[in-house]
């Protein structure tokens, strides 16, 4: 074989491994639903309640503070504090019924 043979054949399973990966990626994102995102004192709030649903079995999921690379770490300190809960799309309605209820 030939360099630009072998060269195209690695590009083609490149191409191909990196759709696996993002269709795997989205597949599982496209299960969790935002439940609430919230700042400060708010924030502090869904933490205890993911730790309620947790207790009660549903699978959550929190986020805390926004994910930033060092260049712009300095214009997000104020996002430092973020707080997001995710929920299951299946448990969604389980969920908001036992934050109803507390």
């Amino acid at each position: 074989m030939d360099f630009n043979t072998i060269r195209i054949i690695l590009i083609v399973v490149l191409v191909l491994y990196f759709i696996v990966i993002v269709t795997r990626r989205t597949k599982e994102s496209m299960r969790w639903v935002v439940l609430g995102e919230a700042f400060g004192e708010k924030g502090e709030q869904l933490a205890r309640d993911h730790d309620r649903l947790d207790q009660a079995g549903l699978r959550v999921r929190m986020e805390r503070g926004v994910k930033t690379s060092f260049l712009f770490r300095r214009f997000s300190k104020e996002l430092d504090d973020r707080v997001a809960l995710y929920v299951l799309k299946e448990d969604l309605p389980q969920a908001e019924e036992i934050l109803r209820h507390n």
